[in-house]
């Protein structure tokens, strides 16, 4: 994973870039911003560039340090990461995997204290730094207080705001962008060869994150649900209430997909209504639904198309606020009281 591997976010690179142009390197950056967008890959492109034997402006991808931090072989690039399992120790029994529990980071300071095994500078990446517990961050602040030579410490977050102040006044601060769904589109297609439909619709769905769409592009599960929940919506147009109790017990059951599977519920109905104002295929999300779409959209008004939007909007709400999923589906359908009444020729 080298700079030219990270997807539009210039300015974050321009930085890490002219810091080991300039040899000027900080002892600790703190790399913010949306799960998904690239923050982890930023950090190991830039561990590849401080160790590059054939660094030019990026890691060249091809020596031995460069493979090695690909691989995760490398003994003086670290990662810690407890969402993926990866620790710099072995968890303590109680561990339950949520926080940095300070044993891991009172072992990044013991492996800090040594200077480099093979390569040009240690670095230690903390993916999520802001599980860290109150123990943890002031762990770490010592060791940020009094920084070993040739040692970077990487921490990504979502926000700096989550992190004690003191940390973050010893980090420098580098920002990392959503992208525009075009950008993401055109990246899965190029790089990832999806097909162009599928492109446009993971694009959107990935809310500014290109790591969310590849997720949904690598998951038959996921497709197949999308495709599922797709088919469902206009069934519970017209349909009567017990079925539409049903369809909600049964989407319920998929709690970790449902807050994506509403967003494709509101892209849905966008769709109908875009169609309705500009019936132009090139405006859909669901391109490869675009036969379903033209058929159904004359059955709507647009009042009643904004009235499914805000009632989807309203269910991902009650989601955020940790109301039961059947409750926040079945309140969901059931406001679809009545089958939509097919659009008048003025």
């Amino acid at each position: 994973m080298a700079f030219r591997d990270v997807v539009n976010q210039d300015h974050a690179v321009m930085l890490l870039r002219a810091a080991a142009r300039s040899g000027k390197v900080g002892h600790a950056y703190l790399l913010v911003g949306p799960a998904g967008v690239g923050r982890r890959a930023l950090a190991l492109a830039f561990a590849q560039l401080l160790n590059c034997a054939r660094a030019d402006g990026d890691a060249c991808g091809d020596c031995v340090s460069c493979r090695k931090i690909v691989s995760g072989s490398h003994p003086d690039v670290r990662i810690l990461d407890v969402a993926r399992g990866q620790y710099l120790e072995a968890p303590g029994k109680e561990h339950r995997g949520k926080e940095i529990p300070v044993d891991q980071i009172r072992a990044l300071r013991r492996e800090a204290a040594f200077p480099p095994y093979e390569g040009k500078w240690k670095v230690f990446v903390i993916a999520d730094a802001e599980r860290m517990n109150p123990s943890s961050a002031n762990s770490l602040l010592k060791i940020l207080e009094e920084p070993p030579a040739r040692v970077v410490f990487l921490l990504v977050a979502e926000s700096s705001v989550a992190l004690p102040p003191t940390v973050v006044s010893r980090c420098q601060l580098v920002r990392c962008a959503f992208l525009r769904a075009d950008q993401i589109e055109r990246a899965l297609v190029d790089r990832w060869q999806i097909a162009p439909d599928r492109a446009r619709v993971l694009a959107v769905l990935a809310d500014g994150r290109l790591g969310r769409a590849l997720e949904w592009a690598a998951s038959e599960e996921r497709l197949e649900a999308r495709d599922r929940l797709l088919d469902l919506l206009p069934t519970l147009e017209g349909s009567d209430p017990l079925t539409r109790l049903d369809a909600a017990e049964a989407l319920s059951r998929q709690p970790d997909l449902l807050p994506e599977l509403l967003d494709l519920a509101v892209l849905w109905y966008r769709d109908l209504l875009v169609w309705k104002q500009l019936p132009e295929p090139a405006l859909l999300t669901n391109r490869d639904r675009q036969t379903q779409i033209e058929a159904l959209a004359p059955r709507f008004s647009e009042t009643t198309l904004g009235a499914r939007i805000e009632a989807v909007e309203a269910a991902k709400e009650s989601l955020r606020r940790n109301v039961n999923a059947r409750l926040a589906l079945e309140k969901l359908f059931l406001s679809f009281q009545d089958a939509p009444a097919p659009a008048t020729s003025p």
